[in-house]
């Protein structure tokens, strides 16, 4: 045999060698991998102290013909020692009183204590909310993520299984659709389903949007508080405080709150009791306190909140401070901004404002209050506000004769309506229906007015500017009472204007005119067109004392002050009393002075005294009728407690029996009774008299007239510097200067003093020669 040959043969017998041995070792192999597979299944011998084991545990509670709960375990082992047995896998389902719920708590294992028949979880432990018809909801994911299964996840459970009570320690946490928390301690009532956090609770529930761009937008409400009780069949979260809760810049602070959710889980209504306060954050920082606040919410936001019960609002931002007071106020909101949209307030509602000095009191039964929609993290703008009824109080400062006073007003109406400027700041009051309006500066008189409507305008600093009242418009200040179809208030010029069948009425006179206007600071009043004054009969007059009756006073304007008691009559002015009448272009009368002032193309009829001897009265008289003088100037003064009269300026004074002209006249008046109107000269009434006590009419009882005097009468001339004339007795005394008496035929008498008497053609002369009796006839030729 080849060499070749022997070595290829030798190869082949090495590879079936090493072949067979491994074939050997792998059926060995196998073999002892089955051998240690049997030994597996073989049951382990029970230790000592293992009493038995066995492949799964149950155990219910039932009462009557349900049942209340079920514990299950895949495996239980009980020992021998301390009658305590492991469950392993451990579910407990609660079904509730009438199996209602689908309930589990499952583990990985459990002790079970059979003396207090208690069972203890030292591992973590999953507890699910269910009920059998959410289970079989289907697993679409708009089912899955509105269903109102809630998950609870804890650790070192103790479950009673005598009461169905869970309770733990340790941290636990839950979570179901649309929201999740946690705190510390747990408690699970499987009969009732309820779950308890017993301290350091934090909670936040999601909207409808609850993505990451929703979390942005604020749409998260997080609440916390130091324990809460979850009653899941009655979708009701209940948090002890200290609670607060926040979403977006809504923050609530208060001692217990209330969450309802709805049938998706979503929160519905939130209700804030022992002493609550939700605070807002942003421009205008807004504090809000009732016994009960309750916000109602939809899936995506919070729409509206409610407060009740002593309800206190305040609303501080740069420009000052608001506050409202009311038994309940209902705000609904605005998507997104968390703004009010719309307020209204009910029951005992008190509205506050102080802005720039300038503060604001609304008292009504109801205030609705409409706002504007604003930008996110802006102030809230107010735009609207009605009250069915209610008074306004305003506070502000004025200048009163040059100094600063400050200025109360009150604004009172069936019907109120205000608007808003774009900075919260009141621009236009309305009031309709019964409307009651008062005004003050310092101590000047109180002003009040009412009518059927009113319209008040405000400035941008908060003050009022322009007050419009319309219908029946009443005026009261001081005494004085005033009447018309509409009134008009302006600030800047501190007046109030009347117009339409003005009527001003006060303890003494009625005076009508076309418009007048009142100044409360200066106590100022200015009427026009048409202007009479007429003095009431009872009591004496406060004009004149012509006459017993009442005086009367007209003109085209009245300029008066009610302070002063002086009243300026212009524009064919025109006073009378009894027979006595003045006529001007201007009268001005002063009640404190009793005083009475004529300007201006003067003219005047007063009543003369009669004769004391009629039979030499001048010839054709009748003898009762009555006689007067007409005086014509350009000034006129009268005063009424001297009885005393002076006329100036190209004086003409004249009657039947003659007339008489100067530069200046007196006259000089009396009672009908007076002596004086006998002869001889009238005395003054004292000055502590009043004008025309003793209720007579006044009469001319003496004239004098002064500077370049022409007398005349019947044909008769007399010229002086001055001229008395005396009514008693009819006659003229001629003084002064070189006294001249001259008639129409020549006739001149001249002496020191000359009198001439009205009723005869007899002069007496006093001369340096003595004093003698001249007797003037005219001789026919």
């Amino acid at each position: 045999m080849r060499t070749t040959e022997a070595a290829r043969y030798a190869r082949w017998s090495a590879g079936i060698a090493a072949l067979l041995v491994v074939i050997v070792a792998c059926v060995y192999g196998a073999r002892d991998w089955q051998s240690r597979q049997a030994r597996k299944k073989v049951p382990a011998a029970v230790p000592a102290t293992v009493e038995q084991r066995s492949a799964g545990f149950t155990f219910s509670k039932v009462i009557g013909d349900r049942t209340e709960f079920t514990v299950r375990a895949s495996r239980a082992t009980e020992f021998v020692d301390g009658g305590r047995s492991l469950l392993e896998d451990v579910w407990i389902t609660a079904y509730g009183g009438a199996g209602e719920r689908f309930d589990n708590l499952h583990t990985r294992s459990c002790d079970y204590l059979t003396a207090s028949e208690s069972i203890s979880c030292a591992g973590d432990v999953q507890i699910d909310l269910d009920r059998p018809s959410d289970r079989r909801v289907t697993e679409s994911p708009k089912q899955a993520k509105d269903s109102p299964h809630v998950e609870v996840a804890t650790s070192h459970v103790s479950f009673d299984h005598k009461t169905g009570l869970a309770t733990t320690d340790r941290p636990a946490s839950f979570r179901f659709s649309q929201g999740e928390g946690q705190g510390v301690g747990f408690r699970y009532e499987a009969q009732q389903g309820e779950i308890q956090l017993l301290s350091s609770v934090e909670l936040a529930l999601h909207g409808a949007d609850a993505d990451e761009h929703a979390r942005q937008l604020s749409q998260v409400l997080n609440l916390t508080g130091s324990s809460m009780t979850f009653e899941r069949d009655r979708r009701l979260i209940h948090l002890l405080g200290p609670v607060h809760a926040r979403q977006g810049n809504l923050d609530l602070a208060c001692g217990k709150l209330d969450v309802e959710l709805d049938e998706h889980m979503y929160a519905r209504r939130l209700i804030a009791t022992e002493q609550p306060e939700l605070r807002s954050e942003g421009p205008s920082r807004v504090s809000l306190k009732a016994q009960t606040i309750t916000a109602v919410a939809s899936p995506t936001r919070i729409e509206a909140i409610i407060a009740e019960g002593g309800v206190q609002a305040v609303a501080q931002g740069a420009n000052g401070e608001d506050q409202l007071q009311a038994d309940r106020v209902g705000t609904d909101l605005y998507a997104v901004t968390n703004q009010p949209r719309l307020l209204v307030a009910s029951g005992n509602v008190i509205a506050r404002s102080n802005r720039a000095g300038t503060a604001r009191k609304l008292e009504t039964s109801m205030l609705r209050l409409d706002f504007a929609a604003s930008e996110k993290g802006g102030p809230a703008l107010l735009k609207h506000a009605v009250a069915p009824a209610g008074k306004v109080d305003f506070q502000d400062s004025a200048m009163l004769s040059g100094k600063p006073a400050q200025e109360r007003m009150r604004l009172s109406a069936e019907h109120l309506e205000a608007d808003f400027s774009g900075a919260n700041e009141l621009r236009e009051l309305r009031g309709s229906d019964n409307v009651q309006f008062e005004r003050q500066i310092g101590e000047a008189p109180l002003q009040t007015t009412a009518s059927k409507q009113m319209v008040a305008q405000f400035a941008p600093d908060g003050g009022w500017s322009v007050v419009d009242q319309t219908g029946n418009v009443q005026l009261h200040q001081e005494n004085q009472i005033a009447q018309a179809e509409r009134a008009h208030f302006e600030r800047s010029s501190d007046a109030t204007l009347l117009q339409g069948l003005v009527t001003i009425t006060d303890a003494n006179s009625k005076t009508t005119a076309r418009s007048a206007v009142f100044r409360q600071a200066t106590s100022e009043f200015h009427a026009t067109g048409r202007v009479a004054t007429v003095e009431k009969s009872s009591g004496s007059s406060q004009f004149v004392n012509f006459a017993p009756g009442p005086g009367r006073v007209s003109g085209e304007r009245l300029d008066a002050n009610t302070a002063t008691g002086r009243a300026v009559y212009s524009g064919n002015a025109r006073l009378w009393q009894g027979d006595s009448i003045v006529e001007a272009d201007a009268i001005e009368l002063n009640r404190q002075t009793h005083t009475l002032l004529a300007s201006g193309q003067v003219r005047a009829v007063f009543p003369q005294a009669a004769v004391s001897n009629r039979d030499s009265a001048s010839p054709g008289k009748q003898p009762n009728k009555p006689e007067f003088w007409h005086a014509e100037g350009n000034r006129l003064i009268y005063q009424s407690d001297e009885c005393r009269g002076r006329m100036e300026e190209k004086v003409r004074a004249h009657s039947e029996e003659g007339s008489m002209t100067a530069e200046a006249m007196d006259f000089f008046f009396a009672p009908t009774d007076n002596s004086a109107s006998k002869g001889g000269k009238a005395a003054p009434k004292p000055a502590a008299d009043p004008p025309n006590a003793s209720g007579t009419g006044q009469q001319l009882i003496r004239a004098s007239a002064f500077g370049s005097v022409i007398v005349e009468q019947q044909g008769r001339h007399g010229k002086a510097t001055r001229a008395d004339y005396t009514a008693a007795d009819g006659k003229f005394v001629l003084s002064g200067g070189t006294p001249t008496v001259y008639d129409d035929s020549g006739n001149a008498t001249q002496g020191r003093q000359l009198t001439f008497f009205f009723g005869d053609d007899s002069i007496d002369i006093d001369s340096v020669e003595g004093s003698r009796t001249l007797t003037l006839h005219q001789v026919e030729k």
